[in-house]
């Protein structure tokens, strides 16, 4: 079995040589003959989905769904005729040959016949929420060929990755092939600016872990100020830790600190008759903490026990 990056645009393409496909990023992975290695993949392969910057997600191919007759649209440009011209959203013409430098709003378009593939994982589908970067898997790629939209990785080096990040995989026997429901989901944004870089910077350094409870899904990981935002106003490494978003609120709130000498967990006595989170009382971290860490967590410790009383 092989190990493959997927490299999923979404609505954020660059180039438009073609009309895109239509992934569903934690179920499928729809591609074309056209695309080079595209015969390669096979059941059983690990995939690394990944965007523009980060890997989004890791999984098993499940399933393989072939289409022999299928039409692609293809786009030209109408001076040279190639597929590599660039979409501008703020200068018109909105085009730009990268090629012949022509600028021109109406490509010419053909449709061609191709053999259209469809990978189901969503039934071993891990989120990876950015954690690993485009570069970090650049470095376990054999061979050279960025570009590329379905890239060969080493299998053993891609597991050692996800193993340092605490990522675990699903496991690896015969699962059936999930069936893609419809309909639409909300997406959430981030409304403090930098934050979703903040979050990105703390799951690269310490993994998809929660600081208090251990290794957690990336879904539920929220990146945590261990200063108050609204005083600083600024996102510092050094000061933040993956925290479950549970977690995080009981953080906020002062019901759950972290006593800096011996980095174990306390907790308010109101959560005392709350099993799950008592069994969290005099836990040590999960992670280890650079020194401006242990000193934001002495000032919360401080303020928080003070007002268990």
């Amino acid at each position: 079995m092989r190990a493959w990056s997927l490299l999923s645009f979404g609505e954020d393409r660059d180039f438009q040589g073609n009309t895109g496909y239509a992934d569903v990023l934690e179920s499928l992975y729809v591609y074309d003959s056209s695309v080079q290695n595209s015969k390669q993949v096979a059941v059983g392969d690990l995939v690394v989905v990944r965007g523009k910057e980060a890997a989004l997600g890791v999984a098993w191919v499940q399933g393989i769904d072939v289409d022999p007759a299928a039409v692609k649209t293809r786009m030209r440009c109408p001076r040279c005729g190639v597929t590599g011209f660039k979409r501008r959203f703020h200068l018109s013409p909105q085009f730009l040959c990268t090629s012949c430098r022509h600028e021109f709003d109406v490509p010419v378009e053909e449709e061609i016949g191709v053999t259209r593939y469809v990978a189901h994982y969503s039934g071993t589908w891990r989120t990876l929420e950015g954690a690993i970067s485009v570069e970090s898997l650049n470095e376990v790629a054999l061979n050279r060929s960025k570009q590329q939209s379905i890239r060969p990785l080493d299998r053993a080096k891609v597991e050692r990755l996800l193993a340092g990040l605490r990522v675990p995989l699903a496991p690896t026997g015969d699962l059936p092939k999930q069936k893609v429901d419809g309909g639409r989901r909300q997406a959430v944004v981030e409304v403090r600016f930098g934050q979703d870089t903040f979050r990105r910077a703390l799951l690269r350094r310490y993994g998809l872990v929660c600081a208090v409870t251990g290794p957690c899904p990336g879904e539920a990981l929220q990146a945590a100020h261990l200063r108050p935002f609204a005083e600083h106003q600024s996102h510092d490494v050094e000061e933040g830790l993956p925290l479950r978003a549970d977690v995080h609120q009981l953080f906020d709130r002062g019901l759950l600190s972290v006593d800096p000498e011996a980095l174990r967990v306390h907790i308010a006595p109101t959560l005392h008759d709350y099993p799950h989170y008592l069994a969290l009382a005099g836990a040590p971290l999960a992670v280890e903490v650079p020194p401006p860490a242990r000193l934001a967590l002495a000032d919360h410790f401080e303020v928080s026990t003070a007002r268990w009383g």
